[in-house]
């Protein structure tokens, strides 16, 4: 009879008895462990069911918010929000994206802690605006909130448009500009110079109030990366602001003078050209309103009150031709001079185009003069210098030239002419006139000429691009006595500025050639001027000296 398998296992010797034993003991920690991590797999992939938001009720992680840099960098790159947020996901959910992100004012979207900077009509790119009462003549509370923050880049501000609101500013630095160009040679300290706010601010000029950055353009600038046009008029002036910023494409800076009830005039006529006339005007121009003590308005509303303000363009246009203005009711002297340096002053870029309103700029200027700058000085000097356009007028059906090539054309068909051909030749003309006309028309902007204000051109008011280093205009004069760019010219001349006449650069005139017409009564305010004028001309001398060749 054969042993039984126990019998077997105990007869067995000892060591064939331990062997068999940890075969057995290993067998049964291998079944145990597959069995424990079948069970931990189990609870993992419980946990994770239980804790996965449902698909389609997104939490708050799944909502994009378009107001981050994130957001607005992968619009800007041309690539969809949505998109950006389910790269590798096929079939995703859609995500849900808050209502109007991007054309609420920070109040709206931060509530009571969301300061509006009314300067840049609610956007916060250079910090917060404090309240309306601190900010009036840099108060304390001005001061507390003027810590400023770089100014996004161009394009972001372009892609955003006009109407909706900035985020925090992308970092862009300009590229250097060449050892040898003639931006290191004669402007070292572009590159470093500070950007004023769009903010508003009151003060005292003399006999006038000065409401500057009263209703301020949408759109700001970097003080290295543009030029501004300043100018200056009545609220009857201010349709020429649509031709000139389709040209200009760059910030302006205007200053309109408003005394009495034609500040009200003056406000309307504004916000309908805003809002209802040219995109460009919202866009880029920034106004200052002024007026003489002795005429202040009876009511002065606050900035932030005018930008709330809705404006129906489906009504009648407020009236601002073929009116009598509150200014010539009472005869009053129009202080041009105040008004050129106000707009000038308030600018935000270091390059400043002081000009009139009603002459209008040939295009691409702005970027085609920072291109020049990158390139050598045509001037072997370091003296100061301006950069001088030529000045034309046309016939009053004519368009304006954009081009000089335009611009050719309609002198050769006697449609357009010097400016102030019949009326003041000699206060236009320039250097080496035909010499300019005749010239190949050459792709970009460089120097033509450098020349003097001196004999024969001695009363040549030359209009230019410059900086806020160039001498004010005498604010004693007024456009009605004439001459009131003359002494300007004058300590230019005192101070040896080189007047660099640009090869392609030109002004027309609003359609229309101006006669020298008769009026007496403006006769005498001319020769009032001119007889104060030979008494201030020794100030001149006193404060700039004297040099030979030199005459007002």
């Amino acid at each position: 009879m054969p042993p039984s398998p126990l019998r077997r296992v105990f007869s067995a010797p000892w060591h064939t008895r331990v062997l068999r034993g940890m075969v057995t003991l290993r067998v049964a920690l291998v079944r145990g462990s597959l069995v424990l991590n079948a069970v931990l797999v189990l609870y993992l992939c419980l946990t994770w069911i239980s804790t996965t938001p449902n698909q389609h009720s997104p939490s708050a992680r799944d909502v994009i918010d378009l107001s981050t840099p994130a957001a607005l960098q992968s619009i800007h790159n041309g690539i969809s929000v949505l998109e950006s947020f389910n790269i590798g996901k096929p079939e995703a959910e859609p995500l849900m994206v808050p209502s109007n992100p991007l054309n609420q004012p920070p109040s709206a979207m931060q509530g009571d802690e969301g300061m509006k900077d009314v300067s840049l009509g609610g956007r916060r790119t250079l910090g917060q605006l404090p309240e309306q009462a601190g900010a009036v003549n840099g108060g304390v509370n001005g001061e507390a909130g003027a810590a400023e923050q770089e100014e996004p880049p161009r394009e972001v501000q372009e892609s955003v448009g006009v109407t909706e609101q900035l985020v925090e500013p992308l970092p862009m630095d300009p590229p250097d500009p060449p050892l040898d160009s003639l931006e290191r040679k004669m402007y070292p300290d572009l590159r470093e110079c500070t950007t004023r706010p769009l903010r508003p601010f009151y003060q005292q000029r003399g006999d006038y109030w000065v409401l500057e950055n009263y209703l301020p353009a949408v759109m700001s600038f970097r003080c290295d990366e543009s030029i501004t046009y300043t100018t200056h008029g009545d609220y009857t002036f201010l349709d020429n602001l649509e031709p000139l910023t389709s040209r200009w494409q760059g910030p302006v800076s205007v200053a309109v003078y408003a005394p009495g009830d034609d500040f009200n005039a003056t406000v309307n006529t504004i916000l309908y050209l805003r809002d209802c006339w040219a995109e460009g005007i919202k866009k880029y121009v920034t106004f200052h309103l002024f007026f003489h003590v002795t005429h202040t308005p009876k009511k002065i509303p606050f900035t932030e009150e005018l930008l709330k303000r809705k404006i129906d363009c489906g009504q009648e246009p407020p009236l601002w031709t073929n009116v009598t203005t509150y200014r010539r009711q009472n005869n009053l002297l129009y202080p041009v001079n105040v008004a050129r340096n106000t707009a000038r002053q308030a600018a935000q870029t270091y390059f400043v185009f002081p000009s009139d309103v009603e002459l209008y700029p040939s295009i691409n200027f702005i970027p085609e003069f920072f291109s020049m700058l990158k390139r050598p000085d045509i001037s072997n000097t370091t003296k100061p210098r301006v950069f001088v356009f030529q000045v034309f007028e046309v016939q009053k059906d004519v368009a304006p030239a954009e081009t000089k090539e335009e611009l050719v054309r309609l002198l050769k068909e006697k449609q357009a002419f010097q400016f102030h051909k019949s009326f003041c030749l000699e206060c236009h003309n320039i250097p080496r006139f035909k010499e300019w006309l005749k010239g190949p028309v050459k792709p970009g902007l460089s120097v033509f000429h450098v020349d003097k204000r001196q004999p024969s051109y001695h009363k040549w008011e030359p209009i230019y691009v410059g900086t806020n280093k160039e001498p004010l205009y005498d604010e004693r004069l007024s456009w009605d006595g004439k001459r009131d760019k003359m002494t300007q010219a004058y300590i230019l001349c005192l101070l040896d500025y080189e007047f660099h006449i640009l090869g392609n650069a030109f002004l027309v005139h609003r359609p229309g050639i101006k006669k020298n017409r008769s009026n007496p009564i403006r006769d005498k305010v001319v020769a009032k001027q001119n007889a104060m004028i030979k008494k201030i001309v020794p100030e001149y001398n006193a404060i700039f000296g004297v040099r030979k060749g030199c005459y007002i």
